[in-house]
């Protein structure tokens, strides 16, 4: 058991920190560094005139080597922007914190001041945090007495991290196997750094004409889309009017309790996936209430570059911001996403993901074999005798539809009204398909109450790779339990792939939920998306099981073409139009461009 972070099998452990600044989207300028040797105490201060100059780290690499930070990628990044080598292991404490109190109701905010308060190391909490981070956002020029405060600043950051080790240590003392998580979050901690320095190509032609345009773009957006709706009046949604719209479509909506209609997005989004046609309604809304061109974080290069925000979720996913993620606003947004002159993007995503984790895990093999062959949704219709066997999705689509909302719906507990109202039918055979499911799935049915009876219990869930959460008893939904296996499983699997894919030298952009997202010259790129698949297949079977592979579906842009979401593509063709005839009057009026500005 390691009981003290000296204690741990590294030859080299040094505690790091980097201070940095620039504008959201761009490679991060460096301020400074400051490194503590634990193995004797040493600290070294480094400013960025001196970094400069130096053509490989101040320390030695090699996986003898251990890093010890607070949010890692911060300090991957800077490394990165120096051209320095990232060969080294890393003990982030953001994530080992983040690990051991996930579930804590008591604990909200993950920064190093919480994590120092929570193991009582109160004295080491630097005093005048913000004060120093606005002198060092502001990017100098600094003074010789800032310059040596903001040095201070920076060792005071280090100089807490072995003793803020010490006390996890203490507090649950590390075998083999927890440093070894440990590790592989450290691994994945410095994937996250890459993706973050390389960003995802952007149209950046298309994007500053839209800035400029947007304002207009907006109102004439409404007038577009509301010629099929019929809902907005002087540019303002009206409930009512969206009452008599869904009358007049027989569009069974859901209501509060007081009758109303639910509006909220996540209602919207639900809906809009049951009934086609709202989609192009539900873009628009949420075009206008979320989306706001300048938060994207794009650079100077065109990369749109911003925090993954890595272990966020209960669930241990990523929760970047959706306002400076380009994957975060409405669908249409992505189109955005283009490939530089020369170059391909792969966007690959593992197919029916959590049906997959669902079946191995539970040990279901009737489940699996609905997995393995192709149509999950299909397949449970054919199992539970509801239809032939000899039955397709295009013979029975209407059976189908009605399987995939349940096969989909258990995961997250959703009861027979919300079946109901999902597929489009009534709540009675609603009910008897869930029943069908439960006596067809026994044993992924008995696994998952059980899941949700140790959460409930305030008793501890883990992952196999050791993501635990553990709530106490009351504190949280119960549904949670059931969803919360496959979504933490599916995160690992997303970590280790990323992990193989940049540590065999892909081009890793980013990791979308249950997909990854890369960059390739066009002559490399299907190498590279074999390379890719081989990484995702190799994690899937690693938190899935021996001879448990979760299937990988692949797409290709080449440049000239742009990425593109379907379910964003009417909603960017139409904007486009608008556009370009936005573009086409400040043509004629160069000098009137009032109505267009931002």
């Amino acid at each position: 058991m390691y009981k003290l972070v000296k204690d741990l099998p590294f030859k080299n452990i040094y505690a790091i920190d980097f201070e940095f600044y620039g504008n959201d989207g761009d490679i991060p300028k460096i301020v400074c560094m400051v490194m503590q040797n634990i193995k004797t105490m040493e600290i070294s201060r480094v400013w960025h005139d001196q970094l400069l100059e130096m053509n490989t780290t101040p320390f030695n690499i090699g996986e003898n080597t251990a890093l010890i930070t607070y949010f890692a990628p911060a300090e991957i990044q800077s490394m990165l922007a120096l051209n320095w080598s990232t060969e080294v292991s890393i003990l982030d404490l953001f994530a080992e914190f983040r690990c051991e109190t996930n579930g804590n109701p008591n604990v909200s905010r993950k920064t190093l001041v919480n994590a120092l308060s929570y193991y009582e190391l109160n004295h080491l909490i630097p005093e005048e945090k913000e004060e120093m981070r606005s002198l060092i956002l502001s990017g100098g020029p600094w003074t010789k007495g800032q310059r040596e405060d903001i040095l201070q600043y920076c060792e005071q950051d280090v100089i807490a991290l072995s003793p803020l080790f010490d006390a996890i240590l203490k507090q649950n003392p590390w075998s083999d196997l927890r440093l070894n998580q440990a590790l592989l979050r450290g691994r994945y901690m410095k994937a996250v750094g890459s993706m973050q320095h390389r960003g995802v190509p952007i149209d950046l032609e298309i994007l500053q004409n839209l800035d400029i345009q947007w304002e207009q773009i907006k109102i004439d957006l409404i007038e577009t889309v509301n010629k099929d709706f019929g809902v907005y009046s002087d540019g303002v949604f009206k409930e009512i009017l969206f009452e008599a719209y869904l009358a007049q479509q027989n569009i069974a909506w859901p209501r509060l309790d007081s009758g109303r209609l639910m509006l909220d997005k996540d209602t919207f989004s639900s809906m809009s996936k049951s009934y086609p046609k709202v989609q192009p309604l539900h873009e628009l809304r949420k075009t206008l209430s979320e989306f706001k061109l300048n938060k994207l974080a794009v650079g100077q290069d065109g990369r749109n570059r911003t925090l993954l925000s890595p272990f966020a979720a209960k669930t241990g996913r990523n929760q970047p911001s959706t306002a400076k993620f380009i994957f975060g606003p409405a669908k249409w947004v992505r189109g955005l996403i283009k490939p530089e002159m020369g170059m391909s993007l792969a966007y690959c995503d593992w197919s029916s993901q959590e049906i997959a984790i669902a079946a191995a895990l539970s040990g279901d093999e009737l489940l699996w074999k609905a997995y393995e062959s192709g149509d999950p949704y299909i397949a449970f219709a054919i199992q539970a005798g509801l239809a032939p066997s000899e039955a397709t999705k295009e013979s029975h689509k209407d059976i189908r539809n009605r399987c995939k909302t349940v096969v989909l719906g258990t995961n997250y507990g959703m009861s027979a009204y919300g079946v109901a109202q999902a597929a489009k039918i009534h709540v009675l055979e609603a009910k008897s398909l869930l029943q069908k499911h439960r006596e067809t799935y026994k044993k992924f049915c008995s696994w998952a109450d059980n899941n949700k009876n140790i959460g409930l219990l305030g008793l501890r869930l883990e992952t196999c790779f050791g993501w635990p959460i553990q709530v106490e008893a009351g504190h949280i939904k119960a549904n949670t339990f059931l969803n919360w296996p496959m979504q933490a499983h599916g995160a690992e699997m997303m970590r280790i792939a990323c992990v193989l894919a940049v540590e065999r030298g892909l081009k890793l952009c980013a990791p979308i939920h249950d997909a990854l997202l890369i960059e390739s010259s066009n002559d490399q790129i299907d190498a590279d998306v074999t390379k890719l698949k081989e990484c995702m297949s190799e994690a899937s079977e690693g938190v899935l099981g021996t001879g448990k592979i979760c299937r990988v579906d692949a797409e290709i842009v080449k440049y000239p073409d742009r990425y593109m979401d379907e379910q964003g593509q009417e909603m960017w063709d139409k904007i486009m139009i608008l556009l370009a005839k936005g573009q086409d009057q400040l043509s004629r009026y160069p000098r009137n461009t009032d109505a267009f500005s931002t």
